[in-house]
């Protein structure tokens, strides 16, 4: 038990030590992201504001097909299905590209002695950069749809927070496994076109009626509800910070200890 609880502690050790190093290394980890984001719209007029534009088209266009197959008010569904566009997009284009972190770098891995945790916050960085994009669109339906209430901006902020803080772990653990096992990059594919449509991302948990634990037990309901819900003007409930924080603690230890254990194995996986 002693020695398992020594090794334990020594792989959660040399991972958070490669994380503190990745983080001082900012300089590096930011211009590889900025390049990313920059990079997809070379020669392009209007660049990253294409980003913000594609988003405020989307929402417009699901907002006012399903305010009338759900029979509700589009005063109050704009914001709702656009903070749940713009949480759930963040979700996909991390989950998604974390499987392809390290194997996208892997030119860099064989030439470079780099420390991986500079690939992990690529990828995290350039994904926050797009999600303050389209959350512009958010501020804005905000603003024409609704009041916003200021006192519950401190707990907004902290939601935010706390959602883009999942993709700290999300990244180095998907990121590894992407790397060992090649067919997880489709099997997450649809993985998440099934999650989408069995999340709270356009259509309100209550319209379950009786089956609304379905919702409720889907972690991800919580992630966004607890962005969601002060901006819109109310309280999230304690199980879904409950739910995150769980999330958040269990994440974070997993994917330590997995990066702690195989990360001197992935340069032979790419």
């Amino acid at each position: 038990m002693t020695n398992s609880s020594t090794a334990a502690d020594s792989l959660f050790g040399t991972a958070w030590a490669d994380f503190l190093h990745g983080v001082y290394a900012w300089r590096l980890w930011s211009r590889f992201a900025w390049h990313d984001l920059l990079s997809r719209y070379r020669r392009s007029w209007l660049g990253p504001l294409w980003i913000a534009m594609s988003a405020a088209v989307f929402i417009g266009a699901l907002s006012f097909l399903y305010s009338t197959l759900f029979r509700t008010n589009v005063r109050e569904y704009v914001p709702y299905v656009a903070i749940g566009f713009v949480t759930w997009s963040f979700i996909s284009a991390v989950t998604s590209e974390s499987v392809t972190a390290f194997v996208d770098a892997e030119a860099y891995i064989r030439q470079i002695r780099v420390n991986l945790f500079v690939y992990v916050l690529r990828v995290v960085l350039r994904n926050v950069l797009v999600f303050a994009h389209q959350f512009v669109v958010v501020l804005l339906t905000l603003i024409i749809f609704t009041a916003i209430d200021i006192r519950l901006l401190p707990l907004a902020a902290l939601g935010i927070l706390l959602f883009l803080l999942q993709a700290v772990w999300v990244v180095p653990l998907l990121g590894l496994a992407g790397a060992r096992f090649r067919d997880l990059q489709p099997m997450i594919a649809n993985i998440l076109q099934v999650l989408f449509f069995i999340t709270p991302v356009i259509w309100a948990p209550s319209l379950l009626g009786s089956k609304q634990w379905i919702a409720d037990c889907n972690p991800l309901s919580s992630l966004i509800a607890i962005v969601r819900e002060p901006l819109l003007g109310r309280l999230p409930s304690a199980a879904n910070y409950a739910v995150v924080l769980s999330v958040t603690a269990v994440g974070f230890v997993l994917a330590m200890l997995i990066y702690g254990r195989y990360r001197l194995r992935l340069v032979y996986w790419l």
